[in-house]
């Protein structure tokens, strides 16, 4: 099955395609297409699938119309360009697989699926308010259709050669608007299962639907056995059923669990019981990366064997909105500046980069009172399941030089040259430290007394050019708390944080682990994964 995420990025490449209807605007980048691994039953996208791409600007003129972007060597790509007037935002549609025709109105599933779901499989993606540049612009594609999958267990001494699925209509009617709606006017009909594994596993592609009895026909090395056992209820739109089969010498058994293997997450067929939808954010974790709530972020995993993310969380809480305003909210936008004047960044090239700056009660996801403070460390808070927002002493293994804790009897600055990044010709970890490992600190600055710190780096306070007109002050999240009154005896939980600080004595840029004063102010925020 093919994968579920794909990500846009305009690039100057020169590129080979097959689009049609497409405006011939000379621009200096090109839409290219790089496919993201999710989870996938089979396959991943193989060289020469080809998808079709509208774009559609706000004048609801379409700068693109169908456009065939073929699959090679790990993106799609075609010769269709971005349109000059880069101020102006447009809407994208894409869909799996192309038809020459456009986007179908009607679809009607393979009835020989046995070898391969992937012409069955049709996948749309939607996203507005995107405007042409040279980052990845991450697309989140939905089955339109269902999958069923048969389970074996065969202790028979007859194996199964092939799985036959009776009884559903293979026929939808297709829109944008109402997904895939089953032709009743159409009659059912065989579908052949492909075989992922022979004797044991077949899955094949079906159209969304109530059914009253689903029938298999299992072919076992040229005899067939006919089952007509499996209940009626209902198939959901991207939702994976599992049918489970026993085979034994004297009998065949068959019944629908609700296990979601492959697909995604949702529904389950028992009984005709449905479970609700999900209310966590989709994650999928790899390699070097996940997905989260529909955007890519990269990890890092560092020589101590931690896994920390490389790149700033940008992830928004259902029910949350993002303010420009620092003095209000409690999630805010990340900005740029001159020195003196502010420039609140709300495109979503800098937010990825930057990602969000978020109070600390945002980042932990609750309220913070007097008697509950001290009880948040290293919880998940809004990271994905299995990472947490860092602990204190996870920041201090890394830089090796912490203000005190009080309600700890620490008092002075603590020490730990043993830290990954400590410089002890330094006497701290430098920002250079990061990056070499590959952590990609991102200078994203900071809120503090409900203002953006306007404060960048300049030749006075650091020697390394390339930081020059950058944040100066950055903060980066932190669950372990300080303590419930500030300095100034002001009633307000205070916690750690990891801060950089440029001055001629740390020209480098010193990172450390410091006190963020308020939960009120605006950090950034780095999960790290939960040790196994």
């Amino acid at each position: 099955m093919k994968k579920s995420f794909i990500s846009i990025a305009a690039m100057a490449l020169a590129l080979v395609a097959c689009n049609k209807n497409v405006e011939t605007d000379v621009v200096p980048s090109q839409v290219v297409i790089e496919p993201v691994i999710t989870r996938a039953l089979s396959l991943n996208f193989n060289n020469g699938d080809k998808i079709g791409l509208d774009i559609i600007k706000a004048d609801a003129s379409k700068h693109a119309e169908n456009a065939c972007l073929t699959y090679a060597d790990g993106t799609f790509s075609g010769t269709l360009k971005w349109y000059a007037e880069g101020g102006e935002s447009c809407s994208l549609f894409a869909y799996y697989p192309f038809q020459e025709t456009g986007f179908p109105s009607t679809f009607t599933v393979a009835a020989d699926q046995s070898v391969g779901t992937e012409s069955s499989d049709l996948m749309t993606a939607t996203k507005d308010g995107v405007y042409p540049r040279a980052t990845a612009e991450l697309m989140v594609f939905h089955h339109l259709f269902s999958q069923i999958v048969v389970n074996i267990t065969n202790t028979a001494e007859v194996p199964v050669t092939g799985v036959i699925i009776k009884g559903l209509i293979p026929t939808a009617n297709v829109s944008v608007e109402n997904g895939a709606v089953v032709d009743a006017t159409v009659a059912a009909a065989d579908i052949t299962a492909e075989p992922v594994s022979a004797n044991k596993k077949y899955c094949a592609v079906v159209v969304p639907q109530e059914f009253t009895n689903i029938g298999l026909t299992l072919n076992l090395d040229g005899a067939a056995a006919l089952i007509t056992s499996v209940e009626g209820s209902e198939l959901r739109p991207g939702y994976s059923y599992t049918i489970n089969v026993t085979i034994s010498p004297d009998q065949v058994n068959a019944d629908i669990s609700g296990d979601i293997e492959d697909w995604q997450d949702g529904g389950e067929l028992n009984g005709g019981d449905v479970k609700p939808e999900p209310t966590e954010p989709s994650f999928e974790e790899f390699d070097g990366y996940f997905l989260y709530d529909g955007l890519r972020y990269n990890t890092v995993t560092l020589s101590n064997g931690k896994v920390w993310m490389a790149e700033p969380l940008a992830y928004l809480p259902a029910g949350k909105t993002v303010s420009e305003d620092p003095s209000s909210g409690s999630i805010w936008y990340p900005y740029s500046s001159d020195g003196t004047n502010v420039t609140v960044l709300k495109d979503a090239a800098s937010i990825k980069a930057n990602g969000y700056l978020y109070s600390v009660e945002a980042c932990l996801g609750v309220t913070l009172t007097e008697e509950n403070f001290l009880d948040f460390e290293g919880v998940q808070g809004i990271c994905p399941k299995g990472w947490h927002v860092p602990t204190r002493d996870e920041w201090f293994d890394l830089c090796g030089v912490s203000n005190a804790i009080a309600r700890l009897g620490e008092s002075g600055t603590q020490t730990r040259t043993s830290a990954l990044f400590y410089d002890s010709t330094l006497s701290y970890a430098p920002v250079s430290a990061f990056n070499d490992a590959g952590f990609n600190f991102v200078l994203s600055g900071c809120i503090g007394n409900k203002k953006y710190s306007a404060l960048i780096i300049d030749s006075n306070v650091c020697s390394v050019e390339e930081y020059y007109g950058k944040n100066r002050m950055a903060y980066v999240a932190c669950s372990t708390a300080n303590q419930y009154k500030t300095a100034s005896g002001t009633v307000s939980p205070s916690y750690m944080a990891l801060m950089t600080t440029f001055t001629s004595a740390n020209n480098k840029g010193k990172v450390s682990v410091a006190n963020a004063k308020t939960a009120d102010s605006g950090l950034q925020l780095r999960c790290v994964r939960n040790a196994e």
